[in-house]
């Protein structure tokens, strides 16, 4: 009979932690990009299946949203699921138990690396809205970063203030960097 080790140590209190903390970071970062948006994802049955599409397909459903109101709900909710998705991955990656110490270090690494990523996006967001632009996402990579901000017009000053708040949370190569205007 094999018997079951429930010594817990260091490392396992640092991943359950960590784990915590990522759990944590998802649904704050849920609650603060739903809480804002007026729109809602419904699922719309009431038109007739066309070529492509399937009964029951997933599709943005607004009255009262611009735009690109619309695409910033839509993005935020997609931006959501996938964060889920790879906290999902690496928790059940986590939780497999036969995994060797190098791995179980690769998988705290990971899920440090993904909270850390998603609490710098958060923070970006927040100091380029606090600079005066309606909306914005950011999209941070190991190779580069992404930022998408709603505005009526974006000149060279509101470039520069954007690059600022990036570069004041990560660092990240100028041609690394790109900055797309949704009106």
């Amino acid at each position: 009979m094999k018997r079951l080790n429930l010594i817990i140590g260091k490392k396992q209190i640092a991943i359950a932690s960590l784990t915590v903390l990522l759990g944590a970071a998802v649904a704050v970062n849920f609650a603060l990009g739903s809480g804002k948006n007026k729109g809602e994802l419904k699922s719309d049955t009431s038109k007739a299946v066309t070529a492509g599409a399937n009964y029951g397909d997933t599709s943005f459903v607004s009255s009262d949203l611009s735009n690109g109101e619309a695409y910033f709900v839509k993005a935020r909710y997609d931006k959501q699921q996938s964060r889920d998705e790879a906290a999902q991955v690496l928790a059940g990656m986590y939780q497999g138990g036969d995994m060797t110490t190098d791995e179980l270090s690769v998988v705290e690494k990971n899920a440090k690396e993904l909270s850390d990523r998603m609490n710098s996006e958060q923070k970006i967001e927040t100091m380029i809205k606090a600079q005066g632009f309606d909306d914005a996402l950011c999209y941070l990579s190991d190779s580069g970063a992404n930022i998408i901000v709603k505005t009526n017009g974006l000149d060279a000053a509101g470039a520069a203030k954007i690059k600022n708040a990036l570069l004041s949370e990560v660092e990240v190569a100028s041609d690394n960097i790109t900055i797309v205007e949704v009106k």
